[in-house]
């Protein structure tokens, strides 16, 4: 069972208006629809195991908990399809159940974009979805394909590595690509031809997690809690400088951990990190962190499920 999280419903919407989704920024309680996460439930099927069971469900964040129904539960060749969400929460990209093709729309509803057939993933391919809602990404080790939804035009990327997501804002991709030393590598492929690559420091080389930087250099690395009971820590990394932060206690126990993390607009950080070993349903801890002031924080707590198989949060 993989429980996979992604970062936050901060981040500012401007996206495609030709999908029918926002084109401009508004508050969560009068703009359009929000979705904390999207899931997929468990369930026990003779031969198999513990199998996801479609089709996918979205928790919003006025508390309602609305199903996609056209959605896949499983796909071809791997053991749970392909998911995301945009990060403010507004956007979704998934495989559909009737040809596993890959679509989007808006999280209120609505038109249903097919997208091109060239982007239907293999069984090794990841799905990203910028924060806007305004780009898609299909990636694997050594390539990525980069759709901007309004145009519908595809850039593609020879890239080094494994894709990791979009930068905050959309114009870079990160890749990590780990060699047989046992060093690790980080590229920021932007979508403009530029590329930085620079090798990672320990600290961030066995980070749990990553996120790029709107500024498309600046990483940001989580670490799980430490073998002494220490809390897991922040720190960031710049590609171009080569300089390492200082390290920043994240408010959760010692042996928890950040699953994803996305950069807002205004320069945080936030991530979440889920607990499913006591209750049936997933409890999620949402923080905020401000790496420039060293503060962080838990700014929201809620559950997801029952019996999720997998979970996807805004921002993967």
């Amino acid at each position: 069972m993989r429980l996979s999280s992604a970062a936050a419903a901060l981040l500012a919407p401007t996206v495609a208006g030709g999908l029918g989704l926002p084109a401009a920024a508004a508050p969560a309680h009068t703009g359009p629809p929000q979705a904390r996460a999207a899931w997929v439930t468990a369930c026990e099927l003779p031969g198999e195991g513990t199998s996801p069971c479609g089709p996918w469900r979205l928790l919003l964040r006025d508390g309602r908990k609305v199903t996609v129904g056209d959605s896949a539960a499983r796909a071809k060749d791997r053991a749970t399809s392909l998911f995301a969400l945009s990060g403010d929460g507004r956007t979704i990209v998934y495989q559909r159940a009737r040809d596993h093709r890959l679509v989007v729309r808006a999280v209120a509803g609505g038109p249903v974009r097919e997208l091109p057939r060239s982007l239907r993933p293999g069984a090794d391919d990841a799905l990203y979805l910028s924060s806007a809602g305004d780009r898609v990404l299909v990636g694997r080790r050594g390539h990525a394909e980069v759709l901007t939804v309004a145009t519908g035009r595809i850039t593609g990327l020879t890239v080094k590595g494994e894709p990791a997501g979009f930068s905050g804002d959309g114009d870079e991709v990160l890749t990590t690509r780990d060699l047989s030393d046992g060093t690790r590598w980080l590229y920021s492929y932007g979508l403009d031809g530029r590329v930085l690559r620079s090798p990672a420091p320990q600290f961030v080389a066995n980070a749990v997690t990553l996120a790029l930087s709107p500024d498309g250099h600046t990483v940001a690395a989580f670490s799980s809690g430490g073998s002494r009971g220490g809390p897991p820590r922040m720190r960031t990394y710049d590609l171009e400088s080569a300089r390492l932060s200082d390290g920043v206690n994240l408010p959760l126990a010692g042996d928890a951990s950040p699953d994803h993390a996305r950069w807002t607009p205004d320069g945080r950080l936030a991530a979440y990190s889920y607990d499913s070993s006591t209750t049936k349903s997933t409890v999620v801890r949402v923080l905020t962190v401000d790496p420039a002031s060293g503060q962080a924080r838990r700014t929201d707590t809620y559950k997801v499920g029952p019996d999720p198989h997998t979970i996807v949060f805004p921002g993967e």
